[in-house]
């Protein structure tokens, strides 16, 4: 369901959806940490995690995709490669606040870490595809 609005989202405007996605994970993991002992509530925070979390997915993909120009073949692994990094970091972090602290530790770390990611969205979304060469150049100036 995420991906589905998210691919409808990014459509539109993929590096507004990526922003409105870094906020509305912050906000949610925000209400998973103030109504962590209430269920029904968690369970809606987690749904909104997700829905969140995955529609910034297409609008990733697709931003890196038409951000690379010409490169784009070999830049659609990157986002694949930078959610494993980020997988990875997160667990580690994860791991560290729950060693250090106490178990609801973890959503406040995951917190700061989307809360880092707002501005960076922010900011990447001024990045411009570059211009490519028309391809009718070099055949005009054969000519």
């Amino acid at each position: 369901m995420g991906s589905f609005a998210g691919g409808r989202f990014a459509d539109q405007n993929a590096a507004r959806t990526l922003i409105v996605g870094a906020i509305g994970v912050a906000a949610s993991l925000l209400v998973l940490y103030l109504v962590g002992t209430i269920a029904v509530l968690v369970a809606l925070a987690l749904v909104a995690f997700g829905l969140f979390a995955m529609g910034m997915v297409p609008s990733m993909q697709y931003r890196v995709v038409s951000l690379a120009g010409p490169g784009g073949q070999l830049a659609s692994s990157l986002p694949a490669s930078a959610a494993n990094v980020g997988i990875a970091l997160g667990s580690y972090a994860g791991g560290v606040a729950i060693g250090t602290f106490t178990a609801s530790s973890t959503v406040i770390t995951g917190l700061i870490i989307a809360v880092i990611s707002i501005p960076v969205a922010w900011a990447t979304s001024f990045l411009k595809p570059p211009v490519t060469a028309n391809a009718t150049e070099p055949a005009a100036a054969t000519a």
